[in-house]
């Protein structure tokens, strides 16, 4: 993919984080990035990463991150080699590019799932719950629209507005938002998961998304 990436999931997840107040950090770019395709940690790295560490080299986003991939530790690359020392999957399988701060709760994308155009799906981990894993958007920029929208819901919600404290639950509280994702709901329904797919709670969120197509 040649053509310039515009990532405007991410411009609208930032303008929310704006209106709201949350915290807001955008490091420099890095100065060297993988290009669409080239490979990264022995895979594919996703062209719509290779755009965002063009624009932000590591971000705090209300609250989540995105790891640097540049400076004296190379964070990316420093969490995704200690968490493929056992050869557990998810992570063999995936590159995690984010996470909730002081959290087991990872994004990821997964670069055999690439679509035609080489965008790779997103999946949500949750460490505590036996690395479940819950598949959220067809596309990075795609996840960073839909955590805006979370982040919008999750503001009106008693714990942020009496403790300015997010307290509602991501991916769940937006799987309505995950179910109009169609390029996602699509891959589900075609079992192209099924092979990271370990708990009960994973297999019912599938089920829940895909059910709950408009």
């Amino acid at each position: 993919m040649s053509a310039r990436i515009e990532l405007a999931g991410l411009q609208k997840l930032k303008a929310v984080c704006q209106r709201h107040g949350l915290p807001l950090e955008i490091l420099p770019p890095a100065n060297t990035v993988s290009g669409p395709g080239e490979t990264y940690l022995g895979q594919p790295f996703d062209p719509m990463l290779s755009a965002l560490y063009r624009e932000t080299n590591g971000a705090m986003l209300g609250d989540f991150q995105t790891y640097p991939l540049q400076g004296d530790e190379n964070v990316l690359q420093r969490i995704n080699k200690g968490m493929r020392v056992l050869g557990d999957e998810p992570y063999v399988s995936s590159l995690l590019f984010g996470q909730v701060p002081l959290l087991a709760y990872y994004l990821a994308t997964v670069p055999s799932l690439a679509d035609s155009r080489g965008l790779q799906p997103v999946i949500f981990i949750n460490g505590y719950e036996g690395d479940q894993v819950l598949p959220v958007a067809s596309n990075v920029d795609e996840f960073f629209r839909t955590f805006s929208i979370y982040l919008e819901r999750a503001v009106l919600e008693p714990e942020f507005v009496a403790e300015r404290r997010i307290g509602l639950r991501f991916p769940e509280s937006i799987l309505d938002v995950v179910a109009r994702d169609r390029s996602m709901v699509d891959a589900m329904s075609a079992g192209r998961f099924n092979w990271l797919i370990k708990t009960e709670e994973s297999r019912e969120w599938i089920s829940k998304v895909v059910q709950a197509v408009p």
